[in-house]
């Protein structure tokens, strides 16, 4: 890693639980030091801390069974990785036991099998020395899609399921996401991950599909009514051409972020908040990110995510075919801008998107060696088809060469998953502002105030939530005008997570 947490003392952290407070205690030792992903062995040689990660598509076998997930996390280990992005819920089926949506067909008829438990439990057998393996709980969040051959009858449930909620084209056809405006699907969606992280202790969760489709979407009639409604005009044209209905629907994502990130951080604050992000084609030659294509296509302002403290990790996509020179150098030139947006963020980090499928080994250690050079991380699609020739060589997973040449030619010495020390140092604000009758104020301006500092200005989103990061510890006051919320004042501390309520309440945690 290039910056954050590169070059500097890990600190260990206490087993938080929750009390009146949700503030981090840390504790800083001066000789141990307990960092996650470290092997047991004292003397095994370490390399910094930094994110070395690899996709598992429950697509393809590698979460059906206990089987597959031992040759998961061996697999992981004997490449040097240290993390597995395992993908726990898409198309509306889940891996993990789940009240809120069923399980998935490739795992129905095992009903005492729980994937994501026994995962968690392989990664962090440290038995003989063993290296731990960090687990991130990767969510398809908005997009539905389709399921393999097979698994017919999930597109069918998921269709009736969120019928109401199925985003919609210029022209009014369906696409497979569901419409981010619509404030249900973000509760919903947010009740899901909450859900996840209060049963299970894991160290991240990942957030894929956080964007609109490709297609311009978004035009769900609610989408259009709350679109009108924020600015005023009842006849306000929605159209791709329109900033400030771009605006809106790239706001709606950020919300959902931010929402997202208040969660994770106040159910168990040593959990990372990350998110899959896209790289089209080449970067913006003035390296101006709201020029780009996931700013601009798909509404993704992951750059800012960084820079305004709502992430602890941005895990880039983007694949790129080595073999063409043209991708090539949009890998590196992307590379090149994620090093400098890494940078700015000042903690949060941003890693490269190894896509091995497109490349032969070469080609993918190649890219690797680029992620290295400049001191980033990196996460591989995917575990099942490593390399681009695996369908030919019927190596698949395990079998893949890629994993020996990984562990001997790039990850030669372990490296412990960065922790987010960043976030140690500042202050979380948020809340959920509703009106008399109770329902949720929708964009209203929420005003931040300290004592010689500049104020703040935010907006509440379609469920009337509100946060600020990245706050210096201190006194502040919230005012929410032209509104019967009663003005509060509070005081935070390094490392508080204070959530609020309209009329005044406060309380910490979920």
């Amino acid at each position: 890693m290039a910056s954050g947490l590169h070059g500097r003392i890990p600190w260990s952290f206490l087993r938080k639980r929750f009390g009146v407070s949700c503030r981090l205690t840390v504790l800083m030792l001066a000789a141990v030091i307990t960092v996650r992903g470290l092997a047991s062995a004292p003397d095994a040689p370490m390399s910094p801390p930094e994110i070395r990660a690899v996709w598992a598509s429950t697509l393809q076998p590698c979460l059906n069974s206990p089987e597959e997930i031992r040759d998961l996390v061996a697999t992981a280990r004997r490449a040097g990785l240290n993390t597995i992005i395992a993908q726990v819920r898409h198309r509306g089926v889940t891996w993990y036991n789940s009240d809120i949506e069923p399980r998935a067909p490739a795992i129905q008829a095992h009903p005492g099998f729980d994937p994501l438990a026994v995962l968690l439990r392989e990664a962090r057998d440290t038995s003989g020395g063993q290296p731990r393996i960090a687990v991130f709980a990767w969510f398809n969040v908005f997009r539905l899609g389709s399921m393999e051959v097979g698994d017919t009858s999930v597109p069918a449930y998921a269709t009736s399921r969120y019928n109401e909620w199925v985003s919609l084209t210029t022209s009014g056809t369906r696409t497979d996401f569901l419409d981010p405006a619509i404030p249900e699907v973000q509760d919903y969606l947010i009740r899901m991950v909450d859900e996840c992280l209060s049963r299970y202790d894991v160290d991240g969760i990942n957030l894929d599909y956080i964007r609109y489709p490709e297609d311009d979407a978004g035009y769900h009639p609610r989408a259009i009514g709350r679109f009108r409604s924020l600015v005023g005009d009842p006849k306000a044209t929605p159209s791709a051409d329109n900033s400030a209905w771009n605006d809106f629907r790239r706001a709606q994502i950020t919300a959902f972020v931010r929402r997202c990130a208040v969660t994770v951080w106040a159910r168990r604050p040593d959990a990372l908040m990350t998110v899959d992000a896209t790289a089209f084609g080449g970067p913006p030659a003035d390296g101006d990110f709201s020029r780009s294509s996931p700013y601009r296509q798909v509404m993704q302002d992951w750059a800012g995510w960084a820079r305004d403290g709502w992430v602890d990790a941005v895990i880039r996509m983007g694949y790129k075919r080595e073999g063409v020179p043209a991708q090539a150098k949009q890998f590196r030139d992307w590379a090149n801008l994620s090093l400098r947006i890494q940078r700015e963020a000042a903690g949060p980090i941003v890693t490269l998107g190894i896509g091995g499928y497109l490349n032969d080994l070469d080609g993918t250690l190649a890219q690797y060696r680029e992620a290295q050079t400049r001191g980033l991380g990196t996460s591989l699609f995917s575990y099942w088809r490593p390399l681009r020739d695996a369908a030919e060589t019927r190596k698949f997973g395990s079998e893949s060469p890629l994993w020996a040449a990984l562990g001997s030619k790039i990850y030669i010495t372990q490296a412990p998953v960065p922790q987010p020390d960043w976030r140690r140092q500042v202050a979380v604000i948020a809340g959920t502002a509703r009106n008399i009758e109770g329902k949720p104020l929708d964009g209203a301006t929420v005003r931040l105030r300290a004592g010689g500092r500049p104020e703040q200005i935010g907006r509440t989103d379609g469920s009337g939530f509100y946060a600020f990061s990245r706050l210096a510890p201190g006194t502040y006051s919230i005012d929410i005008p032209d509104t019967a919320a009663t003005p509060l004042t509070v005081e935070v501390k390094a490392g508080d997570i204070r959530l609020l309520t309209h009329d005044g309440d406060s309380r910490d945690g979920p």
